[in-house]
C-alpha cells in the first residue's frame, strides 16, 4: 500500500482511525493477487479536502477522475 498521500494535491492523508474513508475506488480498481504486498490499481488516497469530489468520479478510471477533477479545480 502507497503511504496516505493526497493523489491530488500531495498533502498528507490525516486519519483517526478509518483509514478507508480516505480510499476511493475507481472503475479500474483491480485488487491484489492473494499473497501479493502492494498497491491496488484505481485504488487512490485524498485528503479531507477533496475525498468528497473524488466520490463523484468513481465511475471513471482512476487516471480520468483525477483529469477531470484538476479541470474542475483549475489545478
Amino acid at each position: 500500500m502507497r503511504p496516505p498521500i493526497c493523489d491530488l494535491c500531495r498533502a498528507p492523508v490525516k486519519f483517526k482511525d478509518n483509514y478507508t474513508d480516505f480510499l476511493v475506488k475507481f472503475s479500474d480498481y483491480e485488487d491484489l493477487p492473494p499473497r501479493i504486498v502492494g498497491h491496488p490499481k484505481g485504488l487512490l488516497w485524498f485528503c479531507d479536502k477533496h475525498i468528497k469530489n473524488a466520490s463523484n468520479y468513481t465511475h471513471l478510471s482512476s487516471s480520468d477522475a483525477l483529469t477531470a477533477m484538476r479541470e474542475d479545480l483549475g489545478i
